[in-house]
């Protein structure tokens, strides 16, 4: 099995975290589909929620990558969004979620 990321989750969206990595998965599997039909206005605006959206659930990696995916997808680059998505799968497929220490100090 692959290095597992490690990455650590405020208490408050812990039992979120589930649903929100399988829906990356669909927008992942969504970009490849909308690659084979070159619609490149559905991959941008996937990305652009990527973007978005990573960073809120503490997922840094996903907004790197949708950050990544909007520039890939500006240039029209095929390969080069095929290649973010399969990274950013596989770190999916990594990645283990824990509680924040931090946060739970806090709380």
């Amino acid at each position: 099995m692959p290095d597992r990321i490690i990455v650590e989750v405020d208490p408050e969206l812990l039992e979120l975290v589930p649903d929100f990595i399988a829906h990356k998965r669909n927008d992942l599997v969504t970009i490849l589909d909308a690659v084979s039909r070159r619609d490149f206005a559905a991959i941008m605006r996937i990305a652009h929620r990527l973007k978005g959206e990573g960073a809120s659930y503490g997922f840094d990696a996903i907004s790197t990558t949708g950050r990544s995916l909007e520039a890939a997808t500006a240039s029209r680059d095929t390969g080069g969004i095929t290649t973010l998505v399969r990274e950013l799968l596989g770190y999916l497929d990594r990645v283990e979620i824990v509680e924040s220490a931090a946060a739970t100090v806090l709380h």
